[in-house]
């Protein structure tokens, strides 16, 4: 089986958003990641992480039209996954407290890293 079949087998077709329609979608969103605020113009290894988001999902029957496209940083975009959410303020609000949670078990985990064995 080519590799691509496997491809689209596990992670489903892609949503091949074409590259001139991302650099809209940046440069309209001024490179910054629209859930966690991440500004991509003041490093490159963070504009390397840049993607673009579908609010409500191409999985779902989601257009690749620029209003439902949106830059999203790669942790942002797979904490969102793809669920569909009615607007851009839901889909923040679900991925902020995703987050926290995941900003939580970090501290937890640094805090036992710390402690005295």
């Amino acid at each position: 089986m080519p590799l691509t079949k496997i491809k689209k087998l596990i992670f489903g077709p892609g949503p091949n958003v074409p590259l001139q329609l991302a650099i809209q979608v940046f440069e309209r969103d001024h490179f910054k990641c629209q859930y966690c605020g991440l500004d991509a113009k003041q490093r490159f290894e963070d504009w390397l992480i840049l993607t673009i988001d579908h609010v409500h999902p191409y999985a779902h029957g989601g257009s690749r039209k620029l209003d439902n496209l949106v830059t999203a940083c790669r942790p942002c975009n797979l904490m969102k996954g793809k669920r569909p959410f009615a607007t851009l303020e839901d889909a923040k609000k679900y991925v902020g407290a995703r987050r926290e949670e995941w900003r939580q078990r970090y501290n937890d985990q640094m805090k036992r890293l710390e402690a005295p064995r």
